[in-house]
């Protein structure tokens, strides 16, 4: 879901006036902005909200731009972010660990699943020796 300045303006009870007089930013130059998609936006546009704000720029950039990520899980073909998975038990291994991952903030990407798939069929004997040195000697 996209965050609109508008709702973040609402949930810290600030307007477009109390941005434009913290700013110096006329308000309807703001006010023009928030009807427009903030990929039209100036610079200065941008600065002035984030001043208002009493942000970053890049921070406020950042929760204004909308984030496409989706975890595509398809229990009935068996697979996930389109990476198919024949074996029912290794599905849902993978499927266990991707979610819970995913779940602590962990965005896999198609490749990031077939990494996983390859080393869950295909384990690196360094990698588990490293692990057992680690949380087996303890």
């Amino acid at each position: 879901m996209t965050t609109t300045i508008s709702a973040i303006l609402n949930n810290n009870n600030l307007t477009v006036a109390d941005i434009a007089s913290k700013s110096g930013v006329a308000r309807s130059t703001l006010g023009n902005a928030i009807k427009k998609p903030i990929e039209s936006w100036s610079i200065r546009v941008l600065n002035a909200f984030a001043k208002g704000l009493g942000m970053q720029s890049p921070d406020l950039l950042s929760k204004l731009q909308s984030d496409n990520y989706e975890l595509k899980i398809d229990d009935k073909n068996q697979m996930i972010q389109g990476i198919q998975i024949s074996d029912k038990e290794l599905y849902q291994q993978v499927k266990f660990a991707v979610v819970n991952n995913h779940l602590e903030g962990w965005q896999p990407t198609r490749d990031d699943i077939l990494y996983l798939l390859k080393e869950v069929q295909k384990p690196d004997p360094e990698f588990d020796e490293m692990y057992r040195d680690l949380f087996e000697n303890e």
